[in-house]
């Protein structure tokens, strides 16, 4: 009989399975969430402790920014405190956090003939050549610079919408897969090069396409590994090591008082004490509306002019070696207040010395090679290069308008960096000086191109005094 009843014991265990198998489900679920939950949390915590670290990085490298500011305005005793000094700039201490020890180093490119890797200081701008200020005369001076890279240059900073024979303008940027407008103005910065046709990376950082201004591994091994090299075992700048677009200086004298222009009537004399002879050579040139291309012209100079009963008699402008460094300095014959492009004869390398008109390759290597023993004072001016016979009156006469003997703005690379993390940031800086309150001209974050070199290794060099 029993076997005709209805079972009570299935329908009861249905039930409770059910609620087990959903229990499990809904653990699962929370575990999940939960998971979830602790990696946005600790995601979140990773990311807020990497952008402290950036941030801290960054502030850390504004401070190596603002140390540079400070040795470029430094009086010079011997050699400037901004060009080589590695007690200042090399791994250089700013503060502990609890969990790194924070750093800035300050380092530029070599000098060409020096067998180090690296500078540590800053680069002087108007040692450069200025591509916004040159001439094709100059630029096919520098290496690598060939006829098609001048007149596409060319065409792309200047206004009229013509292209050069072997230019390119307006036209052949539009025909490309990416158009773009050219510059039709001066460049904003010497990376802009890459926007012109023909100028490559290559061609405008060389060998330093990471820009750390040492030699690489990948870097001096031929086609192995990018990029391409010449297995010299010399790291090649290439053109930025040359150009600047941002070369400067007021038409002031050495006191910031503007220039007195011999050419205008109006101009007063300067203050500053001059030669009887040469005060009564400018007026004559006034008196018969004489104009000078350039102070320069009044080394040596001499000028006819008749006396009161009409005799011609020859007059002495009273300028020899002795007289020439004041009125280099407080003389000109330019009106723009602003001056562009002038060459430091005391910074400039042999390659950029001999961009300048009138100056070879043999007088280049004389110049810098007589420099050395110029003194500070006498560095004030371009006058030494006449005064130490380097060049003679009449070639002095032919380059003074395009040399300078001022820096103004200064160029270097810095990196703020943490011992041990290795968090870090790298900036390609320009600074200027010429304002009355100095400026970062320019300013770009090279950090994605890795650490400049091996953080925790320099840092202990620093700890232990080395």
């Amino acid at each position: 009989m029993n076997r005709f009843l209805p079972s009570h014991h299935a329908p009861a265990t249905r039930p409770r399975g059910f609620i087990l198998v959903a229990v499990l489900v809904l653990v699962l679920l929370i575990s999940m969430v939960a998971a979830s939950l602790l990696f946005r949390l600790r995601a979140a915590d990773a990311a807020s402790g990497a952008s402290t670290g950036s941030e801290q990085a960054w502030a850390v490298a504004m401070s190596g920014v603002q140390e540079a500011m400070r040795q470029a305005r430094l009086p010079v005793a011997t050699l400037p405190p901004w060009y080589e000094n590695p007690r200042v700039f090399r791994d250089r201490f700013v503060y502990e956090d609890g969990s790194d020890r924070w750093y800035f180093t300050v380092y530029s490119p070599p000098d060409p003939d020096s067998l180090s890797e690296v500078r540590y200081g800053l680069t002087d701008e108007a040692g450069k050549l200025n591509i916004n200020a040159a001439h094709t005369v100059n630029l096919e001076k520098l290496p690598s610079m060939t006829t098609p890279l001048i007149e596409a240059l060319r065409d792309f900073v200047d206004p009229d919408p013509d292209p050069r024979a072997e230019g390119a303008e307006q036209e052949y940027y539009d025909s490309l897969a990416l158009p773009y407008t050219v510059r039709n103005g001066p460049l904003s910065s010497v990376e802009e090069l890459l926007l012109v046709r023909g100028f490559t990376p290559s061609l405008v950082y060389g060998e330093d396409l990471n820009m750390n201004f040492r030699l690489d591994p990948n870097e001096d091994d031929g086609d192995q590994t990018p990029p391409r090299d010449n297995n010299d075992g010399h790291l090649e700048l290439g053109l930025r090591r040359h150009l600047t677009v941002s070369s400067y200086e007021f038409n002031e004298d050495s006191g910031g008082v503007p220039r007195t222009d011999v050419n205008n009537p109006a101009s007063p004399l300067p203050s500053a004490p001059l030669p009887p002879a040469l005060t009564n050579y400018i007026a004559a040139l006034r008196a018969q509306k004489l104009h000078l291309g350039h102070v320069a012209d009044l080394l040596e100079a001499t000028l006819k002019v008749k006396d009161d009963r009409g005799h011609e008699t020859e007059l002495a402008s009273g300028v020899g070696k002795a007289e020439l460094p004041a009125v280099l300095d407080h003389l000109t014959t330019l009106r723009d207040h602003r001056v562009e492009g002038l060459v430091n004869v005391n910074t400039a390398s042999v390659q950029v010395l001999a961009t300048v008109p009138d100056i070879d390759l043999p007088l280049a290597e004389a110049i810098v090679s007589a420099r050395k023993g110029v003194t500070p004072e006498r560095r004030a001016t371009i006058a030494w290069l006449y005064q130490d016979d380097v060049v003679d009156a009449a070639r002095f006469k032919r380059i003074a308008p395009f040399l300078t003997a001022r820096g103004l703005q200064y160029s270097f690379h810095v990196v703020g960096y943490g011992v041990p993390s290795g968090r870090f940031r790298a900036l390609d800086v320009v600074i200027d000086l010429a304002p009355e309150k100095p400026t970062v001209s320019y300013l770009r974050d090279i950090t994605r191109l890795g650490p400049p070199f091996r953080f925790q290794e320099s840092a202990s060099k620093e700890a232990a005094g080395g």
